[in-house]
């Protein structure tokens, strides 16, 4: 037995010497290409008398390693070994090149600088650190490119590197480092010997330039996350070393960096803190964007200047004397670890006056606060933010303004203080200003169309824009007035808020209802005395259950309308939906209003005949009440020659005295009805809008009665809506036509069934000049709602 163990274990040393001795016979493949570089590198003759003396010890081993029984398990150096250290004897030192000079590697000649050239760095015996050296022994391929990156190691090194990729990054060295397509991984391999430059060469008075570089660097790539985060955090240090007293950083929504506060920021807070300052808005709004675990939302990052300034505004309001925070025990110690992996260091923070420093990242107190409070703003902004994802166009119109928080009109990034110099130049000095549509439209900025009525949802726009600031004007279509005409006339009053007030309530809309009668009488003769206007105010003010606001708002009101009439029958409409005591008020406020200056004029006759009419009140009321007060009505208007006739003489009665004062000649007054009475008939074509519409044919009542399409819609304006509806499109001339045919006038069809649109899609759906048409979306929705029924 034990003879068979000897010969196993004789074969088993015959084998082992076999495959050591084959081992010795093969050169390294390192070995191989070292020896294949330096046939292209020049040496010196002490270089070459060290290399031959050298003897690889795989090659010829050392007995003491490889000799004896207590040897066999010693390995062999890895085959790295000479590539890794390739002898300091035969290295050349290395050295930083600086921009402007003329290098050539590799057949390359590189003018930009900025790197290190040589074999090794003097004073060192490990490859720890000299991954960014540029070393000339290294072989390069006469051609080709690796744009990618894809041959380079995570942890790239210029002499582990294939020659393709040298050729890559010389090429890209040598074309001034300018290509943005260029694989990281170069980029990478040429930041590791900045950092080295500034960081271990401590070369401080090149900081400016290694820092613009970076910058510049970073500008190009700065899409990849991982050399962000390295550059960035080179940044912050390297702005300590080029000055200790660094400024307070700029707000930005790129602050956070990482899993780390940015060292700048740190800095900046520090400081506050050492001193016992209170933080401002700058500086609280810097801490809660620079928190590895802040993320804004998209409001924040798209309006970031709007969020800004809503921040110091909202800010100030919470911490009237800005943010006091205790300082943290724990003290700031800025560490440095390079993205090579080369080196660590640390810097000292020797600040003259209040070091050492407390640092910021140690203290979570106030942060709830804070994030509360920077959502709050993010949400301010959300339907802001819509607008200008949809149509980023849009950002410094009324559209985009009346968006906003009220504070931020006057932002640089909004509308700017322009807007607001405009509009104040339309007071003057005054408080109150009554000027043109158009010129209101060019103090704010925008375009409307020559004539007609501008849409309901621009009208409310620039109500709520008037809102934020401070200004009210009529007629406001969000408290039961008509549109804007493009050429019509607007009043402008300073009130806060805009003087809002509840269009929807019974007094205000029964007020509204008087106010517009009245100032259609007073208007009616076509001219306007102070008296009317002074006795249509009176009514207001006698008007109960109604605040200051509410009454300011309709002498406004009735300002405007005397200027510029509305359409009588929208007016006679409104008032047949109020309560009958309201009708009253606005028979009496009418009549009010014609008699105030003591004249009765025939059209203002003609007005109350047809308003009492229209209401349903005896027309014998109109006169006696014509006559009740000391008034003088003006001469009838001729409408055909006189033709005197003789006739009995009447005789002279005694007049019994008058209490009120007013002598009634009752054949006068015949006279004065009898001839009224014509010119009602002369002018019944003019104010045909005003009479009753005729109920249209039966067939077409009956066909529109069960359309619930319609529903709210009088059965004309139905029918002319559904006439529409089934051509598509009119022209105008063919759209007037059928208004004409319906009774109806082809403007007031347009208001009332955009009125009716507003209320039941809170939109106007007629639109066009030439032609005119349904809105797409509300056509289709209108024929859907025709195909269920």
């Amino acid at each position: 037995m034990g003879w068979v163990l000897a010969g196993v274990a004789l074969a088993a040393w015959f084998f082992y010497r076999a495959v050591k001795n084959k081992e010795r016979s093969v050169q390294p493949p390192q070995l191989r290409e070292f020896a294949a570089t330096r046939s292209s590198v020049t040496e010196d003759p002490s270089e070459a008398r060290a290399r031959e003396a050298w003897v690889d010890p795989r090659i010829k081993p050392d007995p003491r390693f490889t000799g004896g029984p207590d040897q066999r398990d010693r390995r062999l150096p890895g085959p790295s070994a000479p590539i890794g250290d390739r002898l300091s004897a035969i290295r050349t030192p290395a050295r930083w090149i600086p921009p402007g000079e003329s290098v050539r590697v590799g057949g390359i000649t590189i003018y930009a600088g900025m790197f290190y050239l040589g074999g090794a760095f003097t004073g060192t015996s490990s490859d720890r650190g000299t991954n960014c050296l540029v070393d000339p022994s290294c072989t390069v391929a006469p051609s080709g490119s690796d744009l990618s990156g894809s041959l380079l190691p995570y942890w790239p090194s210029y002499s582990n590197i294939p020659p393709l990729a040298r050729r890559t990054y010389l090429d890209w060295l040598a074309g001034g480092r300018n290509d943005p397509s260029i694989g990281i991984g170069y980029v990478f391999l040429f930041f590791y010997g900045l950092e080295r430059r500034l960081f271990v060469d401590a070369a401080k008075d090149e900081a400016p330039a290694l820092i613009a570089e970076v910058r510049r660097l970073l500008a190009l790539h700065g899409e990849n996350h991982s050399f962000k985060n390295y550059a960035s955090k080179f940044l912050d240090v390297a702005e300590f070393v080029k000055s200790p007293e660094i400024p307070r950083p700029a707000l930005s929504i790129d602050l956070r960096n990482g899993y780390e506060m940015p060292l700048s920021v740190r800095l900046h807070l520090g400081r506050k803190l050492a001193s016992a300052t209170s933080f401002d808005g700058t500086d609280a709004l810097l801490w809660v964007l620079s928190l590895p675990d802040t993320y804004l939302r998209t409001p924040a990052t798209r309006c970031f200047d709007e969020l800004a300034e809503l921040w110091q505004m909202r800010f100030a309001s919470r911490h009237p004397q800005g943010l006091k925070v205790n300082p943290p025990k724990t003290k700031l110690k800025i560490e440095y670890h390079a993205a090579s992996g080369g080196f660590d260091c640390r810097l000292d923070l020797s600040d003259s006056e209040t070091r050492p420093l407390p640092d910021i990242a140690a203290i979570s107190a106030p942060l709830d606060g804070l994030r509360d409070l920077l959502n709050a703003c993010t949400d301010e902004l959300a339907s802001y933010s819509r607008l200008l994802g949809k149509s980023p166009e849009a950002k410094g119109t009324i559209e985009a303004a009346f968006l906003l928080p009220k504070e931020l009109l006057t932002s640089p990034s909004v509308m700017g203080t322009a807007v607001l110099g405009n509009v104040e130049q339309l007071f003057g000095e005054r408080s109150i200003a009554g000027v043109r549509v158009g010129q209101l439209a060019k103090a704010l900025g925008v375009e409307t169309q020559p004539k007609g009525k501008l849409p309901s949802g621009f009208c409310n726009q620039v109500g709520a824009f008037m809102d934020k600031l401070d200004v009210g004007f009529e007629p406001d279509r969000r408290y039961g007035g008509r549109n804007l005409d493009a050429d019509g006339y607007v009043l402008l009053f300073k009130a806060k808020d805009g003087a809002p007030v509840d269009g929807e309530a019974p007094s205000y809309a029964s007020a509204r209802a008087m106010v517009e009668v009245a100032a259609l009488a007073a208007a009616s003769d076509g001219k306007i005395e102070t008296s009317e206007f002074e006795s249509i105010k009176s009514d207001i003010r006698s008007v109960p259950g109604l605040g200051g606001i509410e009454r300011a708002r309709l002498m406004a009101y009735a300002s405007t309308l005397l200027k510029d009439a509305p359409a009588r029958q929208s007016a006679m409409q409104r008032l047949r939906s109020v309560r009958a005591e309201a009708r009253d008020s606005a028979i009496r406020s009418a009549t009010s209003a014609v008699l105030a200056d003591g004249h009765a004029a025939p059209d203002e006759v003609k007005f109350l005949e047809r308003l009492y009419k229209t209401l349903g009140y005896p027309v014998e009321d109109l006169y006696s009440t014509l006559h009740r007060g000391s008034v003088v009505l003006d001469e009838p208007i001729a409408v055909t020659p006189e033709t005197r006739t003789g006739g009995v003489p009447i005789p002279a009665e005694a007049l019994a005295p008058r209490a009120s004062g007013l002598r009634i000649d009752h054949a006068r007054l015949e006279r004065i009805k009898s001839e009224t009475s014509a010119v009602s008939q002369l002018l019944a074509g003019i104010f045909v809008e005003d009479e009753p519409l005729s109920p249209p044919p039966a067939p077409m009542e009956a066909t529109l009665r069960g359309d619930s399409r319609f529903e709210g819609l009088d059965a004309a304006h139905a029918e002319l809506l559904s006439c529409l509806l089934g051509a598509g499109a009119l022209s105008r001339d063919a759209f007037e036509d059928a208004a004409r045919k319906l009774r109806l006038l082809p403007d007031g069809a347009i208001e009332t069934i955009n009125e009716w649109g507003f209320d039941k899609f809170d939109e106007p759906i007629l639109d066009g000049e030439e032609h005119i048409v349904v809105v797409e979306h509300v056509r289709m929705e209108l024929q859907r709602a025709g195909a269920e029924r």
